[in-house]
């Protein structure tokens, strides 16, 4: 009957043949028993895919010779899990594959069910974690959105509000959320002008201020003001409802 024993292994554990910090997996009873052990060591570390789901996913590749083992194909199927980067994957001479893996660094939510990572890249995990900013946007301009985001972060710096959202919409347009609920309508354009003129004339004014605390949302789309609509109440709940929906 075949068994498989994980262990990972310390500093120093293979000396200078593997990474220090790699994990050992030995299995055994998967070739013939003239072959001996065949071995995955597993560098890199992950906090949401574990050592043992890594072997799970590796034990079919193993079962070939060691000149036979696909590590494309292994590296393809352990790059599928969501949470995975970096990944790599080469042969061990002479009785096993070593497998690099390294964690996504998440920087937003994305849509309804996605996570930015620090990259650029979009993925979907099983679930996401808490208290990151939401921003949405076609795919395709993820790093955009996000550049957007920061730029616009820093325009607000220092004025005891923040980016809580953003959005780019199918249209092109700008939308952007604050943490005490109000809404700014940005438009296509000139987003870091319209966003200084509303620190300028609504932020850094306390009677603006004192306005807006109720407000729903600031239309920033003209050229030589703004707009302010709605109530924080009505936004709050169309906000909710779209997110539900």
């Amino acid at each position: 009957m075949s068994w498989i024993n994980a262990r990972r292994l310390r500093d120093g554990a293979i000396g200078a043949l593997v990474l220090l910090g790699v994990a050992a997996c030995t299995w055994q009873g998967i070739k013939p028993d003239n072959a001996g052990p065949r071995r995955l060591y597993i560098s890199g570390k992950s906090s949401h895919v574990s050592d043992k789901q890594i072997a799970r996913i590796a034990a079919p590749y193993l079962k070939a010779s060691f000149f036979d083992v696909d590590t494309d194909a292994l590296k393809s199927r352990i790059a599928s899990q969501p949470w995975l980067t970096d990944v790599r994957v080469s042969r061990h001479w002479p009785d096993g594959v070593v497998v690099h893996v390294a964690d996504h660094k998440p920087v937003a939510a994305w849509g309804d069910k996605s996570v930015l990572a620090a990259d650029g890249q979009v993925f979907t995990p099983d679930s996401r974690p808490k208290g990151l900013i939401q921003l949405s946007g076609p795919k395709k301009d993820s790093a955009k959105v996000y550049a957007q985001y920061r730029h616009l972060s820093g325009i607000l710096a220092g004025h005891g509000v923040h980016l809580a959202s953003l959005e780019l919409n199918e249209r092109g347009d700008w939308q952007a959320r604050l943490d005490n609920g109000l809404e700014l309508r940005l438009g296509r354009d000139q987003l870091a002008a319209r966003m200084q003129r509303f620190v300028r004339y609504a932020l850094a004014r306390p009677q603006a201020r004192r306005a807006l605390a109720e407000a729903g949302y600031v239309d920033l789309r003209y050229s030589d003001g703004f707009a302010v609509g709605g109530s924080r109440h009505e936004t709050a709940s169309a906000s909710h409802e779209e997110s539900v929906g």
